[in-house]
């Protein structure tokens, strides 16, 4: 379990992905929605049978399912934010990349390392953002009120048309409510990732900072000039083709130091 929880933490440091859930906690829910359900389904039963009175019952019911519904709109206007955020912030980050291509393919010590593996991880985090988003907003089959659930049947009762309204209601703003919150959790996930790509974009401003601050003009270009073997070879220019070699000089004889009378010739010449 710990190390389930420690890799789902850096998971979510790098790319955020919702937690899938395991076997025995999916039927653990399932057996908890089904008991919610009967427990529902008993107190329906035990409703009084009196027209006036399943009216409010049902009222209260068509409100609280008015409400959920106003939670997925809420949601759906969230994660399409977010898609266009995230949009924008994709253009920055690859507009960087193509406006300074050499700060990003030659890095030099842990800060060049930093900025240059930088627009990688804001890049996963948009992605994951953007991933979120749309799985959030993906199709999703809701239950709904037919004209069999709000028109009476022939020759049914008042109080037995009210109270099978209520029961569609109820059933109907159950699943409403679970399909909200796999929206919720996917909103979690993009929001998740923005949080991580906002941290990610200040370490990065900063490291742009001090490197640019820290670093004498002039030195990149020389840097560059030195590992390019391309840059060299254009400015020492075509090599010509290889000449015949000279003629062979004659062996050197060894000096021999001049002498005393040599030396009075000379300065008597000057």
């Amino acid at each position: 379990m710990r190390l389930t929880g420690a890799f789902w933490l850096i998971s979510d440091c790098i790319f955020p992905l919702p937690q899938p859930q395991s076997q025995a906690e999916i039927v653990t829910e399932r057996e908890r929605a089904a008991a919610a359900q009967a427990s529902l389904d008993a107190d329906i039963a035990d409703l009084p049978g009196k027209a006036e009175q399943l009216g409010p019952c049902l009222a209260s019911c068509k409100e609280l399912l008015a409400q959920e519904d106003g939670r997925r709109q809420s949601v759906d206007t969230r994660l399409t934010t977010i898609v266009g955020l995230s949009s924008i912030a994709g253009t920055i980050v690859f507009g960087s990349m193509l406006t300074q291509p050499q700060t990003f393919r030659s890095p030099h010590g842990v800060a060049g390392w930093l900025l240059a593996l930088g627009p990688l991880y804001l890049t996963l985090q948009v992605c994951s953002a953007i991933l979120a988003a749309v799985l959030g907003l993906g199709r999703r089959g809701y239950l709904t009120s037919t004209p069999m659930d709000v028109l009476p049947t022939r020759d049914e009762p008042p109080s037995v048309h009210l109270r099978r309204q209520v029961t569609s209601c109820v059933h109907m703003l159950a699943d409403t409510q679970a399909r909200n919150d796999e929206k919720v959790t996917q909103m979690a996930v993009a929001h998740r990732a923005i949080k991580n790509f906002l941290v990610g974009l200040l370490v990065l401003g900063a490291l742009a900072t001090w490197r640019t601050l820290t670093t004498a003009p002039g030195d990149d270009i020389l840097d560059r000039l030195k590992q390019d073997q391309q840059v060299r070879e254009l400015l020492r220019g075509p090599q010509g083709p290889i000449g015949s070699p000279g003629p062979k000089g004659d062996p050197c004889t060894p000096c021999t130091p001049p002498g005393p009378s040599d030396a009075r010739q000379r300065t008597h010449r000057q």
